[in-house]
This record gives structure tokens, sequence and C-alpha cells, in this order.
């Protein structure tokens, strides 16, 4: 079989010479792209997207969250926690897109963290690429914990990501009005198994209804409701720690 030896002059006038090739033969195919598993948990963290990413996709949901933000306005109390805060969080939100409570909550949570230099938020959605959460909390059965929680869900991990607490899917005086806003609407929740066109079509309406009321409802209180018991349980995981030390 006849064969050809390839050269190539590089800029020192040297000749290197490659491997020969069968002139007859193609070479071979390369192996597909092998992605390097995520086992890090700051990898797997930086993985999630951050608020802003999320503000900044061209979706009506993304505007929703952007103007939600907006929206909310931080208590005195909050501000001070967050200017003293000490301990260093990272926050992993697992979200469902387009969700009421998700648009009501999050954006408000994402207020807390900005305000502080010692936290940080990262946001999974359900729908997606959920690696990160296995690799940050082994312990917990993702398929199961899907079909058992009520999204959003904030999971708080230290330094060490060492899983602190978890907190969701609301603050609890947001309770007693979308329990009374169900019950008034009990085709809501009827409607969300109902794949026929009209069933989806009116799922859809009923969600918009109850995204505007959520939104009257937050800055009517709830805004402050939200804030006030997620600070709580930031300056309990503060205290937890200070006693840890003074041990």
């Amino acid at each position: 079989m006849d064969t050809e030896t390839a050269s190539a002059e590089s800029e020192t006038g040297e000749v290197s010479i490659e491997a020969e090739q069968p002139a007859e033969m193609a070479p071979a195919a390369r192996p597909p792209f092998l992605p390097i598993p995520i086992r890090d948990q700051m990898l797997a963290y930086s993985h999630a997207i951050t608020f802003e990413q999320l503000i900044d996709e061209p979706s009506q949901y993304a505007e929703l969250c952007r103007l939600r933000y907006t929206e909310t306005r931080l208590t005195a109390s909050c501000q001070a926690l967050m200017a003293r805060y000490s301990e260093t969080l990272h926050i992993l939100a697992l979200v469902t897109e387009e969700d009421p409570d998700t648009l009501a909550v999050v954006p408000v949570i994402a207020r807390v963290v900005n305000a502080c230099s010692r936290l940080d938020l990262r946001i999974l959605t359900e729908e997606g690429d959920l690696t990160p959460l296995q690799i940050l909390a082994p312990e917990l059965d993702v398929r199961r914990i899907l079909d058992e929680w009520d999204l959003p869900q904030f999971l708080i991990f230290d330094e060490e990501w060492e899983l602190q607490a978890q907190w969701g899917p609301r603050p609890g005086a947001a309770e007693e009005p979308l329990e009374a806003w169900l019950a008034r609407h009990p085709e809501f929740e009827a409607s969300a198994d109902d794949e026929s066109p009209s069933g989806q079509a009116r799922y859809a309406a009923l969600t918009s209804t109850l995204i505007y009321e959520m939104r009257v409802w937050y800055n009517s209180g709830l805004d402050v409701a939200c804030q006030e018991e997620f600070c709580e349980l930031l300056e309990t995981l503060q205290a937890d720690d200070d006693g840890a030390e003074q041990e």
C-alpha cells in the first residue's frame, strides 16, 4: 500500500515529521466530547444561575421577576442585620418557572442577599439540570423531593458546604390569603393536571390572576413578612455559630 509522509516546517526552519499515515485512509474520527463530571461543591454551585442572569432572560417570567425586585424595599431592621452580618452563606434556590410563589418570593430573597456581601444566591429550576443539587446535598433523594416539596425552597450552606437550614416556599403570613384564594378557585388545582388545550388555557388564565393578586398581597405587607422570617432564620444561624465558637 502506498504511503505518504506529512511534514511541516516551523518558523525556526526545523522540520517536524508527523506519524506516517496510509495515503488512502481517512484519519480516525475523534471520540465525542466527554464533559468532566462536576464534583467540587463550589463548581457545582456556580453551575446554577444567578438572579441577575435569570432576570436578563428575554421572557415574561424574567420581566415579572425584575418588576417584583424593583417593587421590594428592605426594612430598616433587615438592612441593619445585613450590614453587620458576619457569616458566609451560600443559598441555593430550587424553583419552578412561572410559578406564582417563585415570582413573589425569589425577588424578595434576592434583594435581601444583595444587601450583604457575605451572602450569595444561585437558582436551579426543577425543569433543568439538577446535578448541582445532587452534589451539594447528596443525602437528598432528588426524585422524591420534587414530588414532595412545595417550591421555591432555599437551601442554605455554610463555608464548608454543610447544609445548615432550609426555608420555603413562602412566609407563614401568606398561607391564609393563599388558602382563601384557592377555596374561591377550586378549579385551579384541578386544571393543573388537565392536559387538554382548554384545561391548560384555563390553568394559564388562573395562574396569571394569582400572580397579580400575589403582587398585591406582597406589596401590601407580605414583602415585609417574607424579609422578617428569612432574616430571623439568618440571625439564628449566626447566633448558633457564635455560640459554637464560644464553646
